[in-house]
């Protein structure tokens, strides 16, 4: 059961991130500076959904952690560090400073510079938890031929 309840919470992160990331760059290619500021509004409201979701994720995870061993188990580990960095030092950040700067229609140098930092913060996320969602599924697979 819980190899069950920790995909679902790593699925629904990878989920809201990879919306969050997606609205970004929409809006951004449309250009209109209310559907950023509404995308902007949006990810700062569902921080309030993500940070729990991974909170959950890590949680669920040291727990199966556990009962297993092995590369597969220590390279996620190794990405989750990563992940929980970027997380607190560039995207929670970010996405608060942004909201601001784009609520008043700044776009100025220190807006895009903070965008960028957001964007390849979040693409790396998005890969690093991929890669996470890629092994845990192996390991899964293991434990059903090991059953």
């Amino acid at each position: 059961m819980l190899p069950k309840i920790h995909a679902a919470f790593g699925a629904a992160a990878l989920l809201i991130i990879a919306t969050f990331w997606t609205a970004t760059v929409t809006t951004i290619v449309i250009g209109d500076k209310y559907l950023i500021a509404m995308a902007k509004l949006g990810i700062a409201w569902g921080l309030l959904a993500l940070i729990p979701v991974l909170i959950l994720t890590g949680v669920s995870g040291s727990r199966l952690r556990q009962t297993m061993r092995g590369a597969l188990v220590g390279a996620k580990q190794k990405r989750m560090k990563i992940i929980a960095f970027n997380g607190i030092v560039f995207l929670v950040p970010s996405a608060l400073i942004l909201l601001p700067l784009a609520m008043q229609g700044q776009g100025g140098q220190l807006y895009w510079a903070i965008q960028t930092v957001e964007l390849l913060a979040g693409a790396t996320n998005l890969t690093l938890l991929g890669l996470n969602m890629r092994e845990g599924l192996r390991l899964s697979r293991r434990r059903m031929v090991a059953a």
